[in-house]
């Protein structure tokens, strides 16, 4: 996770989540600061289950604690509310969501944060499945599943990101979005981020299409199944 006003001076990787787990402020931060990312996932969930008319499976790998399946949740459901429909009586979009990660006691956190997702908001009362996954592995995916990562990609190498990029080639995998801080922060939050200038972030991840947010600080790329044409946003 990254930036500004939603960062504070942590000592290790526990700390750096820990106030955060079951922290509503936390959440409605997140859920402005990284609101267009959080809508074009739903946007294309919301798509992609019309297409299939078959609910799909949402996977956060690095997950940390969550927040991105956390704040779709409660993003959804707003707009659901804001465009007067229904979201959790709807037939279901997900029909169960993966949390991912390599650390085990970041997963346990993970699991105390996300709780809330099982009630009735937009991801409604779907089951949830916490594994310890190396990232940049070959992984079984499920059919039909969305792939979301937020603030990871930066912490790894070239050489590991076209790795981890490579794992998402899969007739299973429908839909990607990944967040990445870009070179327009001076600083890293936290731990070993690599703040690259988005045409390098471009020519390394070749998303079909990307957003440029918060002033250019902030980076969201997509990719889908279905190539079509690139395209960008400011």
């Amino acid at each position: 996770m990254s930036k500004d006003n939603i960062t504070e001076p942590v000592n290790t990787w526990d700390n750096f989540y820990q106030s955060r787990v079951c922290n509503d402020s936390y959440v409605n931060v997140f859920c402005k600061k990284y609101n267009r990312f959080i809508e074009e996932i739903i946007i294309n969930i919301q798509q992609i289950f019309y297409d299939l008319k078959a609910p799909l499976i949402l996977k956060e790998e690095g997950c940390g604690i969550g927040t991105v399946s956390l704040a779709i949740s409660q993003i959804g459901e707003r707009l659901f509310n804001y465009f007067g429909l229904t979201g959790a009586s709807d037939a279901k979009k997900i029909s169960k969501v993966i949390f991912s990660d390599i650390n085990i006691p970041m997963l346990e956190l993970c699991c105390k944060n996300t709780l809330s997702i099982s009630t009735d908001n937009y991801l409604g009362k779907v089951p949830l499945f916490y594994v310890k996954e190396n990232i940049c592995e070959p992984k079984f995916f499920e059919s039909s599943t969305v792939v979301v990562t937020h603030g990871v990609l930066e912490h790894f190498s070239d050489v590991d990101i076209t790795r981890i990029m490579s794992t998402y080639n899969n007739d299973k995998v429908l839909f990607q979005a990944h967040y990445v801080p870009t070179s327009q922060y001076t600083s890293p939050s936290f731990g070993d981020e690599r703040l690259l200038p988005t045409d390098y972030w471009i020519t390394l991840v070749k998303p079909d299409y990307y957003l440029l947010d918060n002033n250019g600080k902030d980076l969201y790329m997509f990719n889908r199944h279905r190539q079509e044409d690139k395209r960008v946003y400011k």
